[in-house]
């Protein structure tokens, strides 16, 4: 029979196995000395013996292979100089980043945090400057040419602002046409604001301002006048021009008395110097360079055609011009005149003037990280000029019946 034996400090056994001939020998000479030995192995017990063996070893093999109490995850130990092992390092590794499910594509987070990082708008606020363009034109109501003709020469000078005097207000006379309203709606649907002087049997007279930029407000203020004189005024409009308010006013001083000009011309510098604002005023003053009530003026606003100008300056009479009566003052923080010029147009008996004006202190941000970046909101007006707050206003400076 086989044999097991186990040796010593080894988890290893081994069998004996008997050899088959020697048994027989074995048990021929038991024979033969009269003793009865138990009987040969057959070759069915061999075969039997020879599985088990086979089975026993294949699960040793299994065993050793894999021990039972071996850890699951895999342990590094750095060794010591002493020979003794240090403390385990556990060499697990973070889990790897799982998708995310975004509207159907699956990205990983890591690359989706980058993308969310990179699209996030940097803006940073500036202060920057624009140009716009203004002109004064007394347009004596479109007697001395048709309204067409007028609209011909604010069309050619580019202007945006535009500063009216003679201005009629569905008067018979001259057709009942709102001129103001009629010039601002063949510019674009730009604003206009009527400031009344005169009230006629027929209509009202006074002045006007029509623009592309949005009007916030408007008032027409009677000035200082005597006698029989015609009823003149100031009318102030505030245009916000891309998020700054700038004051435009328009007027026309008496032609009669040189006494009221200069009583005019102070309350209009006592009006101005009440004004923060950036601010132009035009109009026919009807009092030449130099002069009394233009020195006023002067003393508060700057001249443009004297400070940019070119040419020779005279406004009337248009056939003829002699002298300049027509003007374009400014005044105010961040506003400066870089170009005036009077217009050799015809269509009244007035020349307009013309002046190019650089504004500062316009808000802008400046934004990275987004090409589809939307402007700063500065809160300001703007919109439709055509609006309720840009459409025809009409103000009171005395009345004539």
């Amino acid at each position: 029979m086989p044999q097991w034996s186990k040796k010593p400090g080894r988890e290893v056994w081994s069998i004996t196995i008997p050899d088959v001939a020697e048994q027989e020998e074995q048990g021929t000479r038991g024979a033969r000395g009269g003793k009865r030995l138990g009987p040969a192995v057959s070759s069915v017990d061999m075969v039997v013996t020879v599985v088990a063996v086979v089975v026993v070893l294949a699960g040793l093999s299994v065993s050793l292979i894999f021990p039972p109490d071996a850890p699951d995850t895999p342990v590094a130990h750095e060794g010591r100089r002493d020979g003794t092992p240090s403390a385990a390092v556990a060499t697990d590794l973070p889990p790897a980043p799982t998708a995310t499910d975004t509207g159907g594509v699956l990205v990983p987070p890591l690359a989706m945090e980058a993308e969310r990082q990179s699209a996030q708008l940097v803006c940073q606020a500036q202060i920057g400057t624009t140009q716009f363009t203004a002109l004064s034109y007394n347009i004596k109501s479109a007697r001395a040419g048709s309204l067409e003709r007028l609209l011909g020469v604010m069309q050619q000078s580019k202007a945006t602002v535009i500063l009216l005097q003679e201005v009629d207000y569905k008067r018979r006379s001259t057709g009942s046409v709102d001129q103001a309203g009629w010039f601002a709606d063949r510019l674009g649907g730009w604003g206009s604001a009527f400031g009344r002087n005169v009230t006629f049997g027929d209509g009202l007279y006074g002045t006007a301002v029509v623009s592309k930029y949005p009007i916030v407000s408007s008032e027409n203020t009677p000035l200082p006048n005597s006698g029989k004189a015609q009823p003149r005024g100031l009318l102030h409009v505030v245009i916000n021009v891309e998020g700054v308010e700038v004051s435009i006013y328009s007027t026309h001083l008496d032609n009669t008395s040189a006494g009221i000009r200069t009583a005019q011309a102070s309350r209009i510098s006592s009006m101005l110097a009440a004004d923060p604002r950036p601010k132009i005023l035009g109009g026919d003053m009807n009092t030449w360079p130099n002069s009394g009530p233009e020195r006023i003026l002067s003393s508060r606003l700057s001249d443009s055609f004297v400070v940019a100008g070119s040419g020779g300056g005279a406004t009337h009479p248009a056939g003829h011009p002699r002298t300049r009566i027509d003007y374009l003052l400014y005044g105010g923080p961040d506003l400066t005149a870089t170009s005036s010029v009077v217009m050799p147009a015809g269509g009244s008996d007035h020349l307009p003037v013309r002046a190019d004006f650089t504004l500062g202190g316009i808000k802008t941000e400046k934004c990275s990280g987004d090409a589809k970046a939307k402007p700063r909101d500065t809160g300001a007006a703007s919109g439709d000029p055509s609006g309720p707050a840009s459409g025809t206003a009409t103000g009171d400076a005395g009345k004539v019946d």
